[in-house]
């Protein structure tokens, strides 16, 4: 018999999620967003008090306005 294996290696850490509480401020999406963010999708990244702040709406509302309307706020926002 040999030397046992070498254990295998950690797991790749994983990047945070809006899913997992890895909420951005509105500032650093519009400057500088980390990789992880999905550049077209950066108001899924704002905590709920940030998006309402942003946006003007809830999550829900803003999620029913037509692809324009959602576009042109966020260019008011800086996120597009």
């Amino acid at each position: 018999r040999g030397p046992p294996p070498p254990p295998p290696p950690p797991p790749p850490e994983k990047q945070p999620t809006p899913a997992d509480g890895g909420y951005v401020d509105l500032e650093t999406l519009k400057s500088s967003p980390p990789d992880y963010v999905d550049p077209s999708r950066k108001e899924d990244y704002l905590s709920d008090a940030d998006f309402e702040a942003a946006f003007k709406c809830s999550r829900a509302d803003f999620k029913v306005l037509k692809g324009w309307k959602q576009q042109n706020l966020k260019k008011a926002c800086g996120l597009f």
